[in-house]
């Protein structure tokens, strides 16, 4: 089980990919030899791409690809400055994430209200609008783990130990 909460973000691209580029191909081939209307097939890979987006996003933060200060940080040797300013850029991330989640769920509770729908396939117009808090969430949740790891780097060339 743990291995599936480490890897989440892969898991789901993983699947989401594949699944996109079978629908796509699908629906070009279908339409292009006559074969049957897949008028769907277009919102499915437009949703599909959303959710990677934003999945990406919490790999993108695990991995440490984002753009990143740590040539600013680098330079400061003391210890307990570079864990502020560590400290210091988890809070802008997370205060960002929590900030977007937190006005994403009226937009949602909103849909849910409004009972608006996909216009082809019919499905709550929400489960789209989801892809971005449950991106931002895995954002916040990967810069915690980044910082910890970050934190535990900094003590271990400082020779202080680990915080367990």
């Amino acid at each position: 089980m743990r291995k599936i909460a480490d890897n989440f973000e892969e898991y789901a691209l993983l699947l989401l990919f594949p699944l996109m580029v079978a629908v796509v191909f699908t629906a070009t081939l279908a339409r292009y030899l006559n074969l049957f209307p897949m008028f769907w097939g277009e919102e499915v890979a437009r949703y599909i791409m959303v959710f990677m987006a934003y999945i990406g996003a919490g790999l993108g933060m695990k991995r440490g690809a984002h753009v990143g200060v740590s040539f600013f940080t680098d330079r400061f040797r003391s210890v307990k400055i570079r864990l502020f300013l560590e400290g210091f850029r988890l809070g802008i991330i997370v205060f960002f994430c929590g900030m977007i989640m937190y006005y994403y769920r009226n937009i949602i509770a909103h849909q849910i209200f409004m009972g608006q729908t996909t216009p082809a396939l019919y499905i709550p117009m929400w489960i789209p609008y989801s892809a971005v808090p449950l991106g931002m969430f895995l954002v916040a949740l990967r810069a915690f783990q980044a910082f910890r790891e970050t934190a535990d780097a900094i003590r271990a060339s400082a020779g202080t130990p680990e915080v367990k």
